[in-house]
C-alpha cells in the first residue's frame, strides 16, 4: 500500500468505528464521497466503510486530491491539542511561580474542567501532578548544582518549607537534607526497563522514590544514578518488581509530536506519579 490508497481493512476499520485516539497517526482514512480525509479519532460522522479508503500518510491522501477534515485537522494539531501544548509550554516556564488551574484555562482556553479532563486524557496526568513531578525533578537538579535547600524551595515554587516536605516526602526517597548530601548512609535500589525513549531506571529507598532516569544504555544510567548519589550504597533489585514502565508506555498521538525532550520528561512525570 505504498502511497497507493486501499478499501479499509476490519481492523483499521474498527479503529475509526470506536474513534480509538490511539490509531491517530498511523493512518487517515478518506471518505470517497466527500473528497475529504480524517484521523481515525475524528468526531463527525463515519462514512459508508464501501466508501472509505486509507492512507498511511496525509501527503498521501492530498496527492490523490483529498482535503483536510476541519473538524479533526489530520495534518496539524486539533484545537484541544494545542491547549494541551500551550499548558505543557507554560508549566515549564513557569515552574517558580504558584500555577493553578484557573491560570492553564486562560493560557489554553479551555474551561477549567474542560482543560483538567483533556490534559490528563492526552498527557497521563492532571496539570498538578504534573507540575508537582516537574517541580520535585527542578528541586532535585539545585539541590546537585549546590544550592541551599531554602533558595531551591522557593525558585520551583514550593512557597514555604512546609509545602517542600510535604511534596518531596515521597519524590525524594529521602529528607532534601541528605539528598543535598548525596545520600550518605541510604541504601538505593534500582531496577531498569526499556521503553520507546530507551532504557529507563528507577530507583528507591524503603522512603519512596527517589530517581527516575532516562538514558541510552544500562551502563550510562547506572553512571548517572552514581553521580546522583555518590554517597549511598546502590543495589540491583530485580526488574520484575517495577510494573511502572510498562503501565506508562502508551502514549497519545501528541506525545509524539511533541520534542523529544519534553515527550521524556512526561514520560518520566507519569512515572514518578504512578509509584507515588
Amino acid at each position: 500500500m505504498a502511497g497507493e490508497p486501499a478499501y479499509i481493512s476490519a481492523d483499521d476499520w474498527r479503529a475509526v468505528v470506536k474513534k480509538d485516539r490511539r490509531s491517530d497517526g498511523k493512518f487517515v482514512y478518506a471518505a470517497i464521497t466527500t473528497r475529504i480525509y480524517c484521523r481515525p479519532s475524528c468526531p463527525a460522522r463515519n462514512p459508508h466503510r464501501r466508501n472509505t479508503l486509507i492512507f498511511l500518510t496525509t501527503t498521501q491522501a492530498e496527492r490523490q486530491g483529498y482535503v483536510s477534515c476541519a473538524r479533526c485537522h489530520p495534518n496539524s494539531l486539533t484545537p484541544a491539542e494545542k491547549s494541551v501544548m500551550a499548558a505543557l509550554d507554560y508549566i515549564e516556564a513557569h515552574l517558580d511561580q504558584a500555577i493553578t488551574l484557573n491560570t492553564l484555562s486562560q493560557v489554553s482556553g479551555l474551561s477549567p474542567h474542560h482543560l483538567q479532563e483533556t490534559f490528563k486524557r492526552i498527557i497521563g496526568l492532571s496539570p498538578k501532578s504534573f507540575c508537582d513531578a516537574r517541580r520535585v525533578a527542578r528541586f532535585k537538579q539545585l539541590l546537585r548544582a549546590g544550592q541551599s535547600i531554602s533558595n531551591a524551595c522557593y525558585e520551583v515554587g514550593f512557597g514555604s518549607s512546609r509545602a517542600l516536605y510535604e511534596k518531596t516526602r515521597k519524590g525524594l526517597g529521602m529528607t532534601p537534607a541528605v539528598y543535598r548530601h548525596g545520600g550518605e548512609g541510604i541504601h538505593v535500589f534500582y531496577a531498569i526497563a526499556h521503553s520507546a525513549l530507551g532504557s529507563a531506571l528507577v530507583a528507591s529507598t524503603e522512603q519512596g522514590v527517589c530517581s527516575v532516569l532516562l538514558g541510552e544504555s544500562d551502563a550510562v544510567l547506572i553512571r548517572e544514578l552514581r553521580q546522583e548519589f555518590p554517597a549511598a550504597a546502590l543495589r540491583r533489585a530485580p526488574s520484575a518488581k517495577w510494573k511502572a514502565m510498562q503501565a506508562c508506555q502508551d502514549q497519545d498521538p501528541l506525545l509524539l509530536k511533541l520534542p523529544v525532550s519534553l515527550q521524556g520528561r512526561v514520560f518520566l512525570a507519569r512515572i514518578w506519579n504512578y509509584l507515588q
